[in-house]
């Protein structure tokens, strides 16, 4: 029911938006859509133009370099075509890659909730400005941002994927469950930051994961599964948070309803690794 009204002071931009409000005789949401779409608009033009489709059009590398990915990625795909080889209809029907697609749906659930509904729980703890809500609503992910980095990294040394998966959403489930009691500012602020440091973080290492037993059409195919499954989870988690919250008048139930959904994910993480096609080293 509120949601509109988090999407208003949801981050530093839509916080700038408000002084925009009424410019030009343009509401302010039309000057966030305008704000926020544009750099994706001309980026696109940007890819189109500079991103490489294949190494061998990659300009920085030499011709040795060049040859030398090339080859490496097509042996890696021949390897991966031998040991499985899985179609595109077995993988959109394959067992693991929809335990991946729930896996998914409940971090994207954690993500989207946390981040529409923050601002509106900032704002209703601290009683800022629209503008400074907005600004501090950053703060979690600039946090995030580098634990994103920090795990991916410590992913890649060990090549472990499960663990760095498991243990972000444990982690976003400790931040989510401790910010739905507290009602000071600063402590839920650290508590939301934790619960967007797990969440977030768990991403580098989990899409990872479809590359172990997928190549070519079926991983891009699964690929386009898991997160358009997962995407559902941008719709129910921000939902089921303000329907608790019309219903009882508190974020608390909500973002204990986040909390299990990871919870539940962390669990399902930890099964996959005795799962056949993915009990084995990157």
């Amino acid at each position: 029911a509120a949601i509109p009204r988090s999407i208003v002071i949801g981050g530093p931009v839509a916080g700038i938006r408000l002084a925009l409000d009424g410019l030009r005789g343009m509401r302010g949401w039309q000057w966030l859509y305008l704000l926020e779409g544009a750099p994706a608009f001309f980026l696109g033009f940007v890819v189109l133009v500079w991103l490489p489709d294949t190494p061998s059009q990659v300009r920085w590398l030499n011709d040795a370099e060049r040859a030398w990915l090339d080859t490496r990625i097509r042996a890696e795909r021949h390897e991966a075509q031998q040991r499985h080889g899985i179609g595109l209809g077995r993988a959109l029907l394959h067992p693991t890659v929809w335990k991946l697609a729930l896996i998914m749906f409940t971090c994207q659930s954690g993500s989207y909730g946390l981040t529409l509904w923050m601002p509106q729980i900032l704002k209703g703890l601290s009683g800022f400005s629209d503008l400074l809500v907005g600004m501090i609503s950053a703060l979690p992910y600039v946090a995030a941002a580098a634990g994103m980095i920090l795990i991916g990294a410590s992913s890649d040394r060990t090549g472990e994927r499960f663990y760095h998966i498991a243990v972000p959403s444990l982690v976003a489930v400790v931040g989510f469950t401790a910010s739905a009691w507290l009602t000071t500012p600063l402590p839920a602020m650290i508590a939301l930051t934790v619960a967007a440091i797990g969440d977030l973080g768990s991403r580098g290492p989990f899409w990872a994961l479809p590359g172990r037993f997928l190549t070519g059409s079926a991983a891009a195919g699964a690929i386009a599964l898991i997160n358009t499954v997962g995407s559902l989870g941008g719709f129910v988690g921000p939902y089921a948070v303000g329907l608790v919250k019309d219903a009882t008048g508190s974020f608390t139930g909500g973002l204990l309803f986040l909390a299990g959904l990871l919870f539940l994910g962390a669990v399902g993480t930890l099964r996959l690794r005795h799962a056949p096609v993915l009990a084995r080293d990157s």
